[in-house]
């Protein structure tokens, strides 16, 4: 699969065009805009990329097909070694936290009824998707990538909102997501969003309780201090809340592990998105109960990962078409990146990586995202700087539910995420940038 993620479009060239004095001035009024609607990280704004992304609908959609069929075949990945290889799941999954271990022992086919996954694709310089990897616990972005895109709009085109409504939200997706799992809960239903005590990403939930009481849904954002867990078959709960912050034995512990009594999506899931399983779901890409889709979908986009437990050092060479990641982290915290880091530092990192615990370390094929000169929007106007593009998409194994859409971010390292210091890109499809300019 190949997209024309580093395109330029026609806001880049308009952009350009502009006095710096108004480029800026707009610059911060985007900013300011995004922020309101949603694209905060607790008081703090996320950077909008000032520079937008447009797609064609065909590649937004392969997008979509490609993320529902990596998530599937993850899931089978999961069950056969679940039931067919147990002493690879005990080293695959020993990390998991004791509620995680729980749910892993009792719960595990009921997390496979998946709310929503995000998949994060890396795009190399001739196009080619790669996906670095799976999230399954409590996938986000969806408000920050809606906010990023109407909040451009509002600066730069306010007469031609109407343009957005053909651009796909990916927050409105994921509440008719919701609401087709609670389905089967009874009606009406009433919506608990669940978040930790000062979780940074309170303003996204609190703009999806808001499109829930926009339908006439009772919502509300609400911590383990004051969630109602009485049982009621009309609470539906949504789970923004890793269960590795939480006791078995407490009261939201027990609840997470009857998941159908309480409405709970997406249901304790850690092991899904252990890189080690990642990595056997790359080894197993053409495995017999892996449907032809499926089979075709992981050889396109999965990039040849490995336990490093597997490989000699002599397999990875001097480190520099390689990345090692451990297993359980998340927000690129222990990458390493031969190419940057150079082959004495790899050999090195190596070195450490292989005193860990077994099924601690992966290794993955490094896919080369290429930075591409793009307007930051930042305290003083609008910045021009090389930035690494990701894209990531959204996906449910909910039936019924639609392929699923995508956000973009963009960070100056190549390692891309927000706490690190990057911001969210405005996501558009072709012909909606083309109505909006």
């Amino acid at each position: 699969m190949r997209i024309r993620l580093y395109q330029p479009t026609g806001a880049e060239e308009l952009l350009l065009r502009m006095e710096p004095s108004a480029r800026d001035e707009l610059a911060r009024e985007a900013q300011r805009r995004a922020s309101a609607l949603g694209l905060m990280r607790g008081p703090q704004p996320i950077p909008l990329v000032f520079s937008p992304v447009a797609l064609p609908r065909a590649e937004l959609s392969a997008l979509g097909r490609a993320a529902r069929l990596v998530t599937g075949a993850l899931v089978k990945v999961a069950r056969e070694v679940i039931e067919r290889r147990p002493e690879k799941g005990r080293r695959l999954f020993q990390h998991l936290a004791p509620l995680e271990q729980e749910a892993l022992r009792t719960r595990w086919r009921e997390a496979e009824e998946l709310l929503h996954s995000r998949i994060d694709w890396f795009v190399d310089a001739q196009g080619a998707v790669r996906a670095l990897e799976v999230n399954a616990t409590i996938p986000a972005m969806q408000v920050y990538s809606d906010a990023a895109a109407r909040g451009w709009t509002e600066a730069l085109r306010p007469g031609r909102l109407g343009a957005l409504e053909r651009n796909q939200s990916n927050a409105a997706w994921l509440v008719d997501a919701l609401l087709s799992a609670a389905r089967r809960r009874a009606q009406p239903i009433k919506v608990q969003l669940l978040h930790r005590e000062g979780d940074p990403q309170l303003s996204e939930l609190s703009v999806l309780a808001a499109l829930l009481h926009a339908r006439g849904i009772e919502a509300r954002t609400c911590t383990p201090a004051d969630v109602s867990l009485d049982g009621d078959p009309h609470r539906v709960l949504y789970r923004h809340l890793f269960a590795r912050y939480v006791e078995p034995e407490s009261p939201v512990g027990r609840a997470f592990l009857d998941p159908e009594k309480h409405g709970i999506w997406n249901r304790v899931d850690g092991w899904l998105e252990t890189k080690g399983l990642f990595a056997e779901l790359s080894l197993q890409a053409r495995a017999e109960f892996l449907s032809p889709e499926e089979r075709a979908a992981v050889e396109d986009v999965v990039p040849w990962t490995r336990l490093l437990d597997d490989l000699d050092d002599r397999a990875l060479g001097d480190g520099d078409r390689f990345v090692l990641k451990k297993s359980h982290d998340y927000g690129g915290k222990s990458v390493v990146i031969g190419r940057e880091a150079g082959p004495s530092a790899f050999r090195a990192a190596l070195a450490r990586a292989r005193r860990d615990k077994p099924a601690t370390w992966v290794a993955q094929e490094l896919v080369d995202a290429p930075a591409t000169e793009r307007f930051l929007c930042a305290q003083g106007g609008a910045r021009r700087l090389p930035l690494h593009l990701d894209i990531s998409t959204y996906a449910s194994l909910i039936e019924g539910v639609p392929e699923g859409g995508s956000v973009c971010r963009a960070a100056p390292g190549r390692v891309v995420n927000i706490v690190g210091g990057g911001g969210v890109a405005p996501l558009f499809a072709e012909d909606v940038l083309d109505q909006l300019l």
